[in-house]
């Protein structure tokens, strides 16, 4: 027996193993240095190849192989050849080096050849391509040398090339904003450019014949302002002949449409129409852009430059681009990204597309003064304000997107609770100017209306005054009192209508309640307000709204039945009528009974609006409370409480005051307390 170095007893067949083992692992030392040798001789050879082939890597570049193909093209055609190089337009001050033109050459210092899309020329446009260079206006990564990593497609790099599409999106470094017009516009215009064969003599957007001036920039060039004039005055000089059959007079309407129409030529028609979509769907009633909007998402204005990095692709059918994630994300938002509250503002694939391009557009990035349209220059040098837009606009813009671009409210599938319709004849009856004007000022905390016009915001007063206008027009024009008069009566239609919308406050026979005074025609004070205008324009002050739902025939047959009515009551007792007042105490029950169910318990909102928000409570007045309560919407899960309906019942006029008392009072600090616990 033998002792292993470590002092513990061994046999000699152990030992032996042990040997073996390790000459099997290790081998000779002169076979070590063998292969070592060996190996390391043999990478030597494969450094040195590289290190000589390294200088011939440029000479298979692909670049090379256009440049190539170009110099034989150029020699068919009789064109000069070009050396082969690496080509580059160098701007520090914007701080590029675009190589793009090493491949497109045509778009550089060399002679177009048009027989290969790589070396045609640039199309025409306002500026010369070479100031501004490529990535400005195409994104891409200019100092690239091949084609997949100067196209932006490549993970270190996140500003992708614009597909063609979008290609008109590339405006937007430069160009902060267009001239908004609504789709009707532009569509109007186009229908009647072309209708009124405009384009027999100018061309717009590349299409159009004829000699006369291209119009494809007039909103940035300008155009004469009196062309309509200048034909038909032209025509005359001219006298009889091809000018005169051609060109007749315009009405004035289609006049007005087409300058405001050609003042949206600046030769990124997708986008204008576009930005139009956009104040269609009130994407800026959550999303600021320039400083303007709400807040409920995150703002726009580089949205058009977002990192692709920072997009999760997964569940995003498609290509990993920036323009493919928008698209599906305006398509089916909370399918991108899980838990979105944002409502699916695209239709069709069409839509998401086209408002893609508007935020792609949004790319702005900081130049100096010399590179900066004139516009952008008068708004960020010389603070001049925005262009009025108009009521219409304003409303699209920052409203449409929640309550409709008709105002009859919307509800969305991904977001609990729906929104109030504004736009319909049984809210703007009721609602005063002041109750809007303040919603839109102070907006509903914690909700998500914002408070578009405060100090700061988005809206100016003349903007609040144009929306209010707008939402105005929505409701049906009430008939003149004229027209009442000279509308046939029809006695059955009278009485049904007083029975639907009057009695639950004037009562069965005009003899008044807590919330409606008589109206038995008698001992009428002289200062009363007559039952037309009573019913046309609502009485200041009261639970009486305005019934602008009525035509002549309905408001003449029901005035023909109020002066029938003898109130059934003694003078005296109608004369000292008074209107009512509720307890909120009593309210409490009502509203527990009747209004929790949509509204919350607390006031907090469920499917309904939330009553006990303090924007809610700034602007409502009990007698809006009631005139609500008893009238409801049209449209919406409101029922009117004044009227016999299915599934809840009709509430007396002391119940409306007193639910209208409480819903007024805030609703008790108790109810909210015990509805956070």
């Amino acid at each position: 027996m033998v002792l292993t170095p470590s002092g513990s007893p061994s046999d000699g067949r152990s030992t032996g193993a042990a040997s073996r083992l390790r000459a099997r692992l290790v081998g000779p030392a002169e076979l070590r240095i063998g292969d070592l040798a060996r190996t390391l001789a043999v990478l030597s050879v494969l450094f040195l190849l590289l290190l000589a082939a390294a200088p011939l890597r440029p000479y298979f570049a692909e670049w090379r192989t256009v440049q190539a193909r170009y110099n034989s093209l150029a020699e068919v055609s009789g064109e000069a050849p070009i050396p082969i190089a690496i080509q580059q337009i160098w701007k520090p001050e914007l701080d590029i080096a675009d190589r793009c033109v090493t491949c497109h050459l045509g778009m550089g210092a060399n002679s177009p050849i048009g027989a290969d899309g790589l070396f045609r020329a640039h199309p025409p446009i306002p500026h010369e391509p070479s100031e501004f260079g490529c990535t400005v206006c195409h994104g891409g990564q200019g100092r690239a040398t091949t084609k997949e990593a100067a196209h932006g497609f490549v993970s270190h790099w996140d500003e992708q090339l614009l597909e063609s599409r979008h290609l008109t999106a590339g405006c937007g470094t430069c160009h902060r904003e267009l001239l908004v017009a609504s789709r009707g516009v532009l569509t109007r215009g186009q229908q009647l450019f072309e209708r009124l064969d405009c384009v027999s003599c100018h061309k717009v957007d590349g299409r159009g014949r004829g000699t006369g001036p291209d119009l494809t920039y007039s909103g940035l060039r300008g155009y004469r302002t009196d062309w309509h004039a200048w034909h038909l005055a032209e025509g005359d000089r001219q006298g009889p002949g091809p000018w005169r059959d051609s060109y007749r007079a315009i009405a004035p309407s289609d006049v007005a449409v087409l300058d405001e129409w050609l003042l949206t030529r600046v030769g990124a028609s997708r986008i204008v129409e576009a930005q139009a979509l956009v104040f269609e769907r009130g994407c800026l009633g959550c999303h600021k852009v320039g400083g303007r909007g709400g807040e409920e998402g995150p703002a726009l204005d580089t949205a058009g430059r977002r990192p692709v990095g920072d997009l999760r692709f997964e569940g995003v059918p498609g290509e990993a681009t920036l323009a493919n994630y928008m698209k599906r994300h305006l398509l089916d938002p909370p399918g991108i990204v899980p838990g979105s509250l944002m409502p699916p503002l695209a239709a069709n694939e069409e839509e998401a597309d086209l408002l893609t391009s508007y935020v792609l557009f949004l790319r702005s990035r900081d130049m100096p003064a010399r590179y900066m349209p004139k516009r952008r220059i008068r708004r960020e040098l010389m603070d001049e304000p925005l262009p009025a837009l108009a009521g219409a606009q304003l409303y699209g813009g920052f409203c449409s997107g929640c309550h409709g671009l008709e105002g009859r409210g919307r509800t969305y599938g991904n977001i609990d609770v729906p929104f109030p319709a504004i736009g319909t004849a049984d809210f703007l009856d009721v609602a005063s100017d002041t109750f809007i004007e303040r919603t839109l000022r102070a907006g509903r905390p914690g909700r998500r209306m914002p408070a578009l016009g405060s100090a700061g915001g988005s809206l100016s007063d003349a903007d609040i005054a144009a929306v209010i206008g707008h939402l105005r027009s929505l409701s049906p024009p009430v008939p003149t009192a004229a027209e009442v008069s000279a509308a046939s009566v029809d006695e059955a239609l009278g009485v049904s209508t007083y029975r639907a919308d009057c009695a639950a406050c004037h009562g069965a026979t005009g003899e008044g309640s807590p919330l409606g005074s008589p109206l038995d025609g008698s001992n009428r004070r002289a200062d009363a307000p007559t039952t037309y205008q009573a019913l046309a324009h609502g009485v200041s002050g009261t639970a009486m709204p305005a019934y602008s739902v009525y035509d002549a025939r309905t408001l003449a047959s029901l005035i023909a039945h109020v002066n029938r009515l003898d109130g059934g009551r003694p003078p005296t007792t109608r004369a000292a009528w008074r209107v009512g007042t509720g307890d909120a105490t009593r309210g409490r029950a009502v509203y527990e009974r009747v209004c929790a169910g949509c509204h919350g318990k607390t006031g907090e909102g469920r499917n309904g609006p939330a009553l006990a928000n303090p924007g809610f409570q700034e602007v409502a007045t009990p007698a809006f409370i009631a005139a609500t309560v008893v009238r409801g919407r049209r449209g919406t899960p409101m029922p009117a409480f004044g009227r016999d309906g299915v599934g809840y019942a009709r509430l007396a006029p002391d119940d409306v005051l007193d639910v209208a008392a409480f819903v007024a009072s805030g609703l008790s600090q108790q109810e909210r307390d015990e509805g956070r616990q």
